[in-house]
């Protein structure tokens, strides 16, 4: 019995401190890196500003030049296949760490030589693609997405305290798409991937039927979300759900390891400040522990507490730009209706000319 208390007292402790220590990455760049980020796709993902406006090489040109060297030591290759080959895609993806449940005041972070993580990008094709972590004033991941598809990027911190071994996965998938190379690829890049090998423990978001490259969560929508153990469902599962206007939510998954979360419509304005393409971000948590003995760096440790967190972002609500649209429709129909009835009323009160002749004799 006393185990089995010193248990829940080790598993609730360990659901507070990581409640409060939660790593995750985010899209929202620090004010002081503002300036050299840009938007970057349809899903408007932070990415690198180039720097060639300056006139000097940046360090990214510095390491091309000596690529471009290197390679024509080995064989002939055009300019443009040796900048393929460096550059990829030509645009540097920017995912920075932030830790704390807020998804407006959560600090910018960096890890230092001392903590255990573990980096890791997927490409659609279930390939591992290169990822950097990039440490200064606030540390960031920074990644090109060459192909077309859903991307899956991780960083894994392992701690310890007590009995407990800690895994924080922070995760983001990341959705790569240009309408220039057509759509003929969408079912391709729809299915939701897991990665047991990664993490033993992740959260999905499963698809709607309906859902095509240009799908994008708005508030007042329903999601589901699925909890994987070695890839298969697990009931019982904290998910709680934080949004940037402040709204939150906590539920449990069920016996299918799912919870159906609906955004909350927190986006109320004037209609002269509608803007449709807006983004907000929310942050989702998962807890999880299992009592399975462990060895890291030599201990045992009889508990395992993961911490899941996933970012994505939400456009205001649709049916606000549907009710404006309605009114606008309705508008006009009355105003062509009473235009009509004026117009049909005053013809029918115009009395036709009747010339009237008289016969004098």
């Amino acid at each position: 019995m006393k185990k089995i208390i010193l248990g829940l007292i080790i598993i609730l402790s360990g659901w507070s401190i990581n409640a409060q220590d939660i790593i995750w990455l985010s899209n929202t760049p620090p004010d002081f890196m503002k300036d050299r980020i840009k938007t970057s796709g349809m899903h408007r993902f932070s990415a690198l500003k180039s720097d060639r406006r300056s006139g000097k090489p940046s360090e990214k040109e510095h390491k091309y030049n000596k690529f471009k060297s290197d390679s024509t030591k080995k064989g002939k290759r055009s300019k443009k296949e040796s900048r393929a080959s460096y550059y990829g895609s030509g645009t540097q993806y920017v995912q920075w760490i932030r830790q704390g449940s807020s998804v407006e005041n959560a600090r910018y972070i960096c890890l230092d030589d001392s903590t255990d993580y573990t980096l890791m990008l997927m490409s659609p094709t279930s390939e591992k693609s290169n990822i950097e972590m990039v440490k200064s004033k606030a540390c960031y991941l920074k990644f090109a997405m060459p192909d077309e598809g859903y991307y899956n990027a991780y960083l894994i911190v392992k701690k310890t305290q007590g009995d407990t071994l800690h895994i924080n996965i922070a995760k983001v998938e990341l959705l790569n798409h240009s309408c220039r190379n057509g759509h003929h690829k969408k079912l391709e890049a729809r299915p939701v991937m897991h990665y047991p090998e990664i993490t033993d423990f992740e959260v999905i978001r499963k698809r709607h039927p309906y859902e095509d490259f240009h799908y994008f969560s708005s508030s007042g929508d329903e999601e589901t979300y699925q909890a994987l153990f070695n890839g298969k469902p697990v009931e019982g599962v904290k998910i709680t759900m934080n949004t940037e206007k402040g709204w939150s939510k906590t539920v449990y998954t069920d016996k299918e390891g799912k919870v159906n979360i609906q955004f909350l419509q927190d986006y109320f304005s004037k209609w002269q400040e509608l803007n449709g393409r807006k983004v907000y971000y929310y942050l989702l948590e998962a807890d999880y522990t299992v009592n399975k003995e462990t060895e890291y760096k030599g201990k045992v440790y009889p508990y395992v507490h993961y911490t899941l967190s996933m970012s994505d972002g939400y456009h205001p609500a649709r049916t606000m730009y549907a009710s404006m649209v309605w009114g606008l429709i309705v508008f006009l129909l009355v105003t062509v209706v009473s235009i009509a009835g004026i117009f049909i009323y005053k013809e029918r009160r115009k009395k036709p000319y009747k010339e009237l002749q008289f016969d004098e004799k």
